[in-house]
């Protein structure tokens, strides 16, 4: 039956309708805005009350159960070392359905290159390598990879070299007709690299070339697969025990979730390995572009794990995060397989994103000492008919915390977050305020909102908390609040 299915799906998916339907590992540039106001939606508020981890359900579960999205997982490791962990909707619909638990693993995607970049870093640590080394000195050449580029390059993307998956239809067309083959890179390498897109260090383009490269290079440093020098030096002492190079580590009897996609382009989206379509060739076919599975749980402790600081010296850790694309237009900046988003209020932030038909995000944020991660088992991103994506749930996660956590250090140096409330949150027309029992704000109260660039955008008085804020004729966005010395949060869908 399975090989029946096989030769089925061969003939029903186009390789050029697939390639130009899915563009798989290039989720840098995609999304890289996502906590853009203009990606709030209008949707009808979820009430904001109880305790942090009550209030982060709510919020989860109001924003899942209007999405289609066929299942969606989240985690963040709070500053006291706690977890808050939640799921939705589906992890299989064949042949038998089964609901989605926290525990279920999903492909992270491009994640996976923090993993191999942060090994290469440590081994540089230990003089095996250099970051100003020429691949030429650890790789056996390859048609169009130049032996010049510099690892330092690679990693930053700044080598120039093709992306094998996103820039080669030829790619798509070989997984489509081998689609239970398991690649190696040495053949992806070898025959579908095409020449590259500018001379080394010239510019900036995300390629997922450069990963496999970096994956080869541990490889021949080590003497041993990439993989294996993955778990040695990252997975196993961080005690990250749901993450696994598929297919050549087996997630054993932790539950993998399925993926749903729309491999036909009738609408519709299908449980891909409910209709027999095998996971193997594709996760190979990412290798350490991507390759990685997991739950949100351990990407939120190596994300802590990493840039609180725990994993590199801090000379090799400033030097992951250097920023080489220098292009503030674009709304991210990228440094050593790593990434830092745009945020409301310049909120710093280190990760990365991933998309390999499942869809990841992950990042950890040094003023708040949290990291907070969400993934889903569904290819549908935001669309204008109403798709609520991760990116979506991930802003208002992030939002619902800022407006509960504790003050940070470089946030507000007032009286703190925590003292005054803002509700309903997120609003489409107005908003009150809730000063907590200890506060005692000085009546009449002048309010001021301010956009994320800091401009005032709104200034009003009020003379009791029972008074509202009129907010609908701000544009859509996240806000800043100050109000008698207290700050907040103010959304507005």
């Amino acid at each position: 039956m399975k090989c029946f299915l096989l030769l089925l799906l061969a003939f029903w998916l186009p390789a050029n309708a697939l390639f130009a339907q899915f563009h798989l590992l290039n989720e840098i540039p995609a999304k890289a805005s996502f906590l853009a106001a203009d990606q709030a939606k209008r949707l009808d508020p979820p009430v904001l009350n109880g305790t942090l981890a009550e209030t982060l359900d709510q919020v989860f579960d109001s924003l899942t159960a209007l999405s289609p999205v066929k299942g969606f997982n989240a985690a963040m490791l709070l500053p006291d070392g706690s977890y808050w962990k939640r799921a939705s909707g589906l992890a299989e619909a064949a042949p038998l359905s089964v609901p989605l638990s926290t525990e279920h693993l999903m492909g992270m995607g491009s994640i996976t290159k923090s993993f191999v970049a942060t090994t290469v870093l440590l081994l540089t640590e230990d003089g095996l390598l250099d970051l100003d080394d020429s691949i030429g000195q650890h790789l056996d050449p390859y048609p169009n990879v130049p032996g010049n580029v510099t690892i330092r390059q690679l990693l930053s993307h700044r080598s120039g070299i093709n992306d094998y998956l996103n820039e080669n239809e030829a790619t798509v067309d070989a997984w489509l007709g081998h689609l239970d083959s398991i690649w190696t890179p040495d053949v992806i390498l070898n025959n579908f690299v095409l020449e590259p897109n500018f001379p080394v260090n010239e510019d900036w383009s995300y390629s997922n070339t450069n990963y496999l490269l970096a994956a080869r290079i541990i490889e021949n440093v080590t003497g041993q697969p990439w993989y294996q020098v993955v778990r040695q030096r990252l997975l196993e002492p961080l005690d990250l025990t749901h993450t696994f190079a598929f297919p050549w580590e087996t997630p054993g009897d932790q539950p993998f979730s399925h993926v749903w996609a729309d491999f036909d382009g009738n609408g519709t989206v299908e449980d891909v390995q409910g209709l027999g379509l095998p996971a193997e060739g594709l996760f190979s076919l990412a290798s350490g572009a991507g390759c990685l599975l997991s739950t949100p749980e351990d990407l939120v402790r190596f994300s802590e794990r990493l840039y609180g600081g725990h994993v590199l010296q801090p000379a090799t850790l400033a030097e992951m995060q250097t920023d080489y694309v220098q292009d503030p237009t674009l709304g991210y900046s990228y440094g050593l397989g790593t990434t830092s988003f745009s945020m409301p209020q310049n909120l710093e932030n280190w990760g990365h994103n991933g998309d390999l038909l499942y869809k990841s995000v992950a990042l950890y944020f040094p003023t708040e000492n949290m990291s907070l991660a969400v993934q889903q088992n569904d290819d549908r991103l935001s669309d204008p008919d109403g798709v609520i994506d991760l990116y979506e749930i991930y802003f208002y996660l992030l939002i619902t915390y800022l407006n509960y956590s504790p003050v940070s250090a470089t946030y507000e140096a007032g009286r703190g977050t925590n003292a005054l409330r803002v509700y309903p949150n997120p609003a489409h027309q107005s908003v009150r305020l809730q000063f907590k029992a200890d506060a005692h704000p000085d009546f009449p109260v002048r309010c001021v909102l301010t956009d994320a660039n800091g401009r005032v955008v709104l200034s009003q008085t009020l003379n009791s908390t029972a008074e509202k804020i009129s907010i609908g004729q701000l544009p859509v966005g996240v806000y800043g609040l100050r109000a008698d010395g207290y700050s907040g949060w103010v959304v507005r869908m």
